[in-house]
This record gives C-alpha cells, structure tokens and sequence, in this order.
C-alpha cells in the first residue's frame, strides 16, 4: 500500500531536486530517502526517476505523471485537514500571470478583492515556463496561474479565457512603415529586437513568427527591457513583435507592419490547483477570470 509519508518524500525529491537536498531539508538520510523513492516505485510498478549519477533527479514520462497526480492527492489532503480543524477556506491566494494580462483582467480582479476584502491576493507577474507553472501548481504552490500559450493542449486542465493579437511594430521612418502585404521572408531580411531567451514570452514570439516563415536574419538586441527595445524601434533601427493591444492602447508612436500573413493570436489559459473545488474563494476568483 502507498503511504503518505512515500508520497510526501516523493514531491520533496521533485521539488528540491535532488534526493540529497531533500535529505538535508527533511533532517534525513540520503538513504532513507532512496529506500522510502525505491518503495514507492515498486508500489506503482515504475521507475519514477531516471538514475544518472552526478545529475539531478530527473522525472520519467510515468514518473511526471505520478508526480501530478500525487501533488492533487497532497494539495486535498491538506484542504481536509484545514477543514476539520476549522479553517475551511484559505484567506491568502497564490496568483502568477504576466503584467499584460494583469491589465486587461485588472478589472475583474477589483471587483473579486472589493466582493472579498477578508482575501489577501498576492500577485506574481515573473511566471517561469508553463511546465514548471503547472508543476507550481499541481505542488499547491500557486492557487491559480493565467498564462500565455500557442498551443490549448500544452497545460491539461486548464480553460481558455481569452487572447491577445500579436503584431510587428516599427518607427515611423523605417522602410517598413508604409510597406503593403510585407511577407515572414521580408520581414526576416530587416533587423530585429526579441526578448532574451530566458523570457518565457520569447517562446510564444518564436513560434509565431515561424508560422509565418519570418525568421530574423539579424538581432541586434536581446533584452527584456520594454524602455530600450522601444528606444531603438523609434530610432528605426528595427523592428519588434509586440502585443497589438497593449501598443495600440498605451505606446504611442509606433506604426504597426501591415502583413501579408498575420501573426497568430496568443491563447489566454487558466491552471487552479488541483483541490480548487473545496476552496469557495479560489472558485470565486476562477470564476471571475472566466467570467
């Protein structure tokens, strides 16, 4: 029989990454630890962890979906528990989005925090990728996660709630200003400014202008500060991709590149963890997203 204390050792493995940082952090040995992982893999029948010495703990396909399922099982459990001891709904919410979709949802986050006011929000807006976004929240450790994706399959589970147009922006006096039906292979024979390849959103940028066949000959700008990429787009230096409506509403100054081919709308997606359902203040704040 699986045991709880298996389990919990099992998301400590995965969370601290290593079975030594999570015999340091749990006052443990690395050998109980492997003896509680060993266990547990002959429970389910599987390898969860691919053994390669000297590397982290790496999750195998069945061993990251146990890891899911296992997070859900924590995260109800320990909703039970604040149940029966008296404590049935959380009075503090996790939420990480991106600032972009902070400002179009900004609204019907006033009206939850003024319908709520005994709910303290904190709001994160440096999301990692949607993969350890997902596991953030399978985890418990955020409540509720918006994030952008190119593709509606990427998180299982989560529900669209919108999307934003992404467009190609450049100055005023750039060849490109009054171009007609610019082409991905015009386009990629002109200077680019891109995010740097930390940024989450750079992914999304990537994808988007490879379905377009656009892809930048020269970048003569990597950066994610949102006050010089604008710099040298005024200058004509190049162009950038940016969010339509976020330009088009707030950065005055730009002309947007009229493409043969548009670029591919974003998808606005939502993630709550697992035991959303017993929380009716997460459940009033997913609403309020989707509403």
């Amino acid at each position: 029989m699986l045991t709880i204390r298996q389990m919990i050792i099992f998301a400590a493995v995965v969370r601290h990454g290593s079975f030594r940082a999570c015999a340091e952090q749990a006052g443990l040995t690395q050998v109980v630890v492997s003896a509680h992982i060993r266990e547990l893999e002959s429970r389910l029948g599987v390898s969860l962890f691919e053994r390669r010495p000297g590397h982290a703990a790496a999750l195998t396909t069945k061993g990251q979906h146990a890891f899911e399922r296992i997070s859900a099982i924590l995260a109800d459990l320990n909703d039970l528990q604040r149940e029966l001891t008296g404590e049935q709904t959380r009075r503090t919410l996790n939420l990480t989005t991106y600032g972009f979709i902070m400002l179009k949802l900004q609204d019907r986050i006033d009206a939850f925090e003024d319908a709520r006011p005994q709910i303290e929000l904190h709001i994160r807006l440096d999301p990692p990728d949607n993969r350890t976004l997902a596991m953030q929240v399978h985890r418990g450790e955020v409540d509720l996660a918006c994030f952008y994706t190119m593709d509606q399959d990427e998180v299982p589970g989560s529900v669209h709630v919108g999307h934003e147009q992404l467009a190609i922006y450049v100055g005023p006096d750039h060849p490109l200003a009054s171009a007609k039906g610019v082409t991905g292979a015009e386009l990629g024979r002109h200077p680019a400014i891109m995010l740097r390849h930390e940024n989450p959103q750079r992914r999304l940028t990537d994808l988007a202008l490879d379905r377009i066949g656009a892809v930048p000959g020269k970048i003569i700008l990597e950066t994610d500060a949102l006050a010089l990429m604008l710099n040298n787009v005024r200058r004509n230096r190049a162009w950038i991709c940016l969010f339509q409506d976020s330009v088009d509403d707030m950065i005055p100054g730009l002309v947007r590149v009229d493409l043969a081919t548009p670029l591919p709308p974003v998808e606005i997606r939502l993630l709550s963890r697992p035991s959303a359902r017993h929380d009716p203040n997460l459940i009033a704040l997913r609403d309020s997203f989707c509403g």
